[in-house]
This record gives C-alpha cells, sequence and structure tokens, in this order.
C-alpha cells in the first residue's frame, strides 16, 4: 500500500509540473473524490471546462486526476480582514490566506490609494478574491481615527507612513456629524467605487455623553440617528453598509436602520477599564430574534480575545468566555448566521475558526457551511460560488480527512483549485 501512495504522489507530482508547464489545461476530469453536497460527502466525477464544473463528460479532457478517495469542499471565505490593504509584503499575504484555503475576502474598512496600487495582484485565478468598503463612516473623534494614527507607528503598516494625519480623514475614514455632513461627503464616499458601506456604532447608548469629549476618543462612533440616513443612501446607491458595534444597543441601533451585516458580536472585547463587567455585553432572547426577523448575519470575529485582545486576569479571562459562549448558543438556538471571520491583520479566518472549534457549540457539518457557503456568499452574493454544482466555479479544496467527522480536517488541505487553475 505505501509503495502504491509512493507512486501515486510520484504521478501527481510529475502531471502537477507539466500543467504549470503547460499553462494549465482547460478540460480536468477529476475521479475518485468525495464531493460535498451540503449536507454530506457523495463519491463522483466531476469535470473543470474553462473554469467552470459540469458532471457532464466533455468531447475531448486534457488530463484526469485521481483524488485518492479525499474529500472535497468549497474554499473558505475571510468576512472581516483589513488585509490585504498595501503593497506591503503583498506576497506574503496572498500565500498565506491561499495556503489556508481563503479565496475570498471582505476588507470593512480601506484606504483606495493604496488597495489601487496592490488591484492587479488580487482577484485573479492565483489569488484570494477581494472586496473593499473603502474608508468607513464614523465621528468626530470616533473609531477608527485614534486607530490609524496607532497604525501610522506601526512596522507592517509602513504604507500608511507616507500619509499625514490630515490625509487620512476622507481616505481612511469619513467623520460624519450632521446630516449636512452627509450630504457634502457622499459624493466623495462613492468616488473611488466601495463594495459595500461600512459605519462604526460604539457605545451608542452613551452617544450625546462622549461626543464632545476627547477622553472618549476611539470609543464613539456614528451619531445612531445619523445611521438610517447612511443605510438609505447607500441603497439608493445599490450598495449594501456593514456596521461594527461593541454592545447590544449598538446592534439594535443598526438593525432598525436596516442594516444587514454586524461587525463584531458583542463580547468580543470588554472595556473593563472604563468602569465596564463582561455581563453589560450579553444578548438577549428579543434582541437574537430581532436579528433573526431582520434577516441579518454576524461577523462574531470572538478570536480577537486570542490574538488582539488578550486578558491576564484568568478571571476576567473566564467571565469574556462565558458570555462568549452564552452569545452564540442564543444565536444557534435561533438559527442567526455566523459569518466567519478573525479581524486580525496578520492572520486568517482559520484562527476564528479554531477558536470556534474550542468553544465546541457548533457540529463540524455546522462548522464546514459556516465556512465555505454561508460566509463566501455573504462576501460575493451575485456569484456563483459556495457550492459544488453543475456551471458554478470550479473552485475547491481537497481535503485529506473527512471534516464531517472532526473539524480540524479542515486545515489539512491536500491541494487547492481556483476557477480551474491548480494552485499546489
Amino acid at each position: 500500500m505505501k509503495n502504491i501512495r509512493r507512486i501515486f504522489f510520484f504521478e501527481f507530482i510529475c502531471l502537477f509540473s507539466i500543467l504549470i508547464a503547460l499553462g494549465q489545461p482547460k478540460t480536468i476530469q477529476w475521479s475518485n473524490g468525495y464531493w460535498f453536497n451540503g449536507n454530506n460527502f457523495q463519491q463522483k466525477t466531476f469535470y473543470s471546462v474553462n473554469g467552470l464544473f459540469t458532471e457532464k463528460a466533455p468531447f475531448h479532457i486534457d488530463s484526469t486526476i485521481d483524488l485518492g478517495g479525499r474529500y472535497v469542499i468549497p474554499p473558505y471565505g475571510e468576512a472581516h480582514n483589513h488585509s490585504p490593504e498595501t503593497a506591503d509584503d503583498i506576497n506574503v499575504f496572498i500565500e498565506r490566506y491561499l495556503s489556508d484555503g481563503v479565496f475570498y475576502i471582505k476588507n470593512p474598512n480601506s484606504i483606495p490609494a493604496l488597495t489601487n496600487k496592490i488591484k492587479h495582484r488580487i482577484n485573479t485565478p492565483s489569488s484570494p478574491d477581494v472586496v473593499y468598503a473603502n474608508g468607513g463612516i464614523t465621528g468626530s473623534g470616533g473609531h477608527p481615527v485614534t486607530l490609524y494614527l496607532h497604525l501610522q507607528k506601526t512596522k507592517y503598516r509602513i504604507s500608511l507612513q507616507q500619509l499625514n494625519h490630515t490625509d487620512l480623514e476622507g481616505v481612511a475614514y469619513y467623520t460624519i456629524d450632521s446630516e449636512a455632513d452627509l450630504e457634502k461627503k457622499w459624493p466623495a464616499i462613492l468616488v473611488d467605487s466601495p463594495a459595500f458601506i461600512k459605519v462604526y456604532l460604539l457605545y451608542s447608548e452613551e452617544y450625546e455623553k462622549r461626543k464632545n469629549i476627547t477622553a472618549w476618543d476611539g470609543k464613539k462612533g456614528l451619531n445612531p440617528k445619523l445611521v438610517k440616513s447612511v443605510v438609505k443612501k447607500a441603497k439608493q446607491s445599490g450598495l449594501t453598509v456593514s456596521c461594527h458595534v461593541e454592545t447590544p444597543t449598538d446592534l439594535r441601533h443598526a438593525l432598525r436602520s436596516g442594516i444587514s451585516e454586524i461587525n463584531h458580536l458583542p463580547g468580543y472585547q470588554v472595556r473593563w477599564k472604563d468602569g465596564y463587567e463582561a455581563d453589560y455585553y450579553l444578548l438577549d432572547e428579543p434582541t437574537v430574534k430581532f436579528i433573526k426577523k431582520k434577516g441579518a448575519h454576524v461577523d462574531a470575529t470572538y478570536s480577537l480575545a486570542e490574538t488582539e485582545l488578550t486578558e491576564p486576569d484568568s478571571t476576567r479571562r473566564a467571565q469574556r468566555w462565558n458570555v462568549q459562549i452564552s452569545n452564540l448558543r442564543l444565536l444557534k438556538k435561533f438559527h442567526v448566521p455566523v459569518t466567519i471571520g478573525c479581524d486580525s491583520y496578520n492572520k486568517t479566518a482559520r484562527t476564528e475558526m479554531e477558536y470556534l472549534i474550542k468553544m465546541n457549540i457548533y457540529t463540524p457539518l455546522e462548522l464546514l457551511k459556516m465556512w465555505c457557503e454561508l460566509t463566501p456568499k455573504a462576501i460575493f452574493p451575485t456569484r456563483n460560488i459556495a457550492a459544488l454544482k453543475e456551471g458554478y466555479e470550479a473552485s475547491f479544496l481537497i481535503l485529506k480527512n473527512n471534516p464531517l467527522v472532526n473539524a480540524s480536517a479542515l486545515f489539512d488541505i491536500h491541494l487547492r483549485v481556483k476557477q480551474g487553475h491548480i494552485l499546489w
């Protein structure tokens, strides 16, 4: 058996080398694989023809690849990350995402002057596909104003150092404090063709208290009374709106304003330094039912607790963990869609999936569908992706083991194929 495997591996490497040398064949027969159908795996044969799937044998087949009884699934999505954004280490970012099987990325705040420089490197058969919101909409002194000032000093955002503080307004973010501001700045918001709009709500229940106090800079956002106007304008321009939230009140404001994507789930961080306790971020049943009623989905980004927002106090760590568990269990109870994103610049959605597996709330099937079906479709709702079907894009991952038996199999990728192009 070992000799047979060695022969198969050798033949595959030879074929792979030939495909690279020839610039990839147009038609490949993929046989002897178990293909995910949305509920389980079925053994069948697919063909990739001009980058699309078909089960009908074409007249001419350039090559046949034996999958050796491995498991085939759609590629993963990253619902919330701010990379790739700049030309800094773009090769590293591309390889990192593809290595983890992430082919689709939603970047909910970026600088067009920087992302325009990498457009030729993304959205190709050999790189991830990315959509950008461009600069987000916040209030004066609101998040992410102070965050960008901090990022300018970090070594992994070298490109940001080229921008002055005054350059950030109107490119990295738009500060809007009135309807008049919105009318004046809206044309500039649209000029770089954002794929969607991003707004920020932070402790909106204390908006009046915080709005004119610089000590709260970075811990406040848009006037909640203006969110509905932003959503209306976005819809008139054919755009959806994603909303950063911190608290259950922020979440309810977003939903009442017509927002269908929630960036972060309350409890992803706890502002102990500002006098808050973990329970302040607990969701209740009426709020979760409201999310479901509105047809919204949430990017929990709970893995930030282990990447960017670590807490040294073990008691507080346990309290935040319990809030996160409670909130996700409630979302699961009422079938609220949860998309996978980590919001950690130098990591991928794999980090969030590893965290969710550890939480032991969702079944392996639920986790698989969240990552390879729900998340990609939330990023590219009009594309024929996130399923292995006739006429869909021939993009898929080949796993060594069955992810319905052990969800950790999602990370053990044998081969990656994007639009019929074999990557590695």
